[in-house]
């Protein structure tokens, strides 16, 4: 019997990554009849399942449509706003919708940061407090995800069948449209013709972990389709760490350039580390990485 699915907000990255993977035929763990996608603008996309739009912001919404699956991934750079959408959200729902299975797409950044090299655990405390090292808009949207995060896991206890994606880092075809991206940053470089070395600019050694979006929506389903009033949480994201330097030593390879260092004095143990343990899903739904850095640069670079 074939199932509708409600996405909020997922417009960007995600939302785009998940119309590619339905596109190339991928979806095969859920059959579809429709997607309804409720955000603040109506984006033309090519889907191979009817879409329905609900041209309005999550804040403003007068009733949640009952559907199979929920994706909640919302998310305005108004951090008032994402906390006044989930209020909304969670206000609309109705004894009908614990028949649905409802995934909440958070991210790493709830951990704060960290100086050395420790995986991220789903155990690990997440605190206001973890998160206060951060600055400006991150601050703001770490603090908003671990509130939305409470709200979820208040779901769960109602009797809720809900979920947390606790979202890394990532690469794919899509990554090259955005610009606030490290590895897009040193694509770009690499692409232009007039540049002769790939410029690293930065005050720290950095370690990430990168997921290739095939692996990003195929985990996401899995754990959409397996929500419950538990409201497990797992690490979206790949445990193969890297550092930008590494990256970017694949990436001048495959264009024949040369890497410039601006901080050359960076002390070994001044570290950004931002890489999760996935030994949970795992082990609880059966998921691994696909794609590792080197099969996912190969895939993008020769698009």
């Amino acid at each position: 019997m074939k199932k509708k699915l409600l996405i909020i907000g997922g417009s960007g990255y995600l939302g785009q990554s998940f119309f590619d993977y339905i596109n190339a035929g991928k979806l095969k763990k859920v059959r579809l009849s429709e997607i309804i996608i409720i955000s603040r603008k109506r984006k033309k996309i090519k889907s191979s399942i009817k879409i329905s739009y609900i041209v309005k912001n999550i804040k403003d919404i007068k009733r949640i449509p009952l559907t199979d699956y929920v994706i909640y991934a919302a998310n305005s750079k108004n951090n008032l706003e994402n906390l006044k959408g989930i209020n909304n959200f969670v206000s609309l729902l109705t004894e009908k919708h614990k028949k649905s299975k409802i995934l909440f797409t958070s991210s790493g950044a709830v951990y704060g940061s960290r100086n050395y090299k420790k995986k991220f655990r789903e155990k690990d405390l997440v605190s206001f407090k973890k998160v206060s090292t951060f600055k400006g808009y991150k601050k703001e949207y770490a603090k908003s995800k671990i509130i939305i995060e409470k709200k979820f896991k208040e779901l769960g206890e109602n009797g809720f069948n809900v979920s947390i994606a606790r979202l890394f880092t990532f690469v794919g075809k899509r990554i090259l449209t955005r610009n606030d991206f490290a590895i897009t940053n040193l694509v770009k470089q690499a692409q232009n013709p007039k540049t002769k070395y790939l410029l690293l600019n930065s005050s720290k050694n950095v370690y990430r972990g990168y997921m290739h979006s095939e692996d990003l929506i195929r985990w996401i389903i899995k754990i959409l389709i397996n929500s419950n009033s538990k409201c497990e949480i797992y690490n979206v994201g790949s445990d193969e760490a890297i550092t930008i330097k590494q990256l970017a030593n694949l990436i001048s390879k495959k264009f024949k350039k040369k890497i410039s260092i601006k901080n050359k004095k960076i002390s070994k143990d001044s570290i950004d580390y931002y890489v999760p343990s996935v030994s949970k899903i795992k082990k609880e739904l059966n998921l691994i990485n696909r794609f590792n850095i080197i099969k996912s640069l190969d895939q993008i670079l020769n698009l």
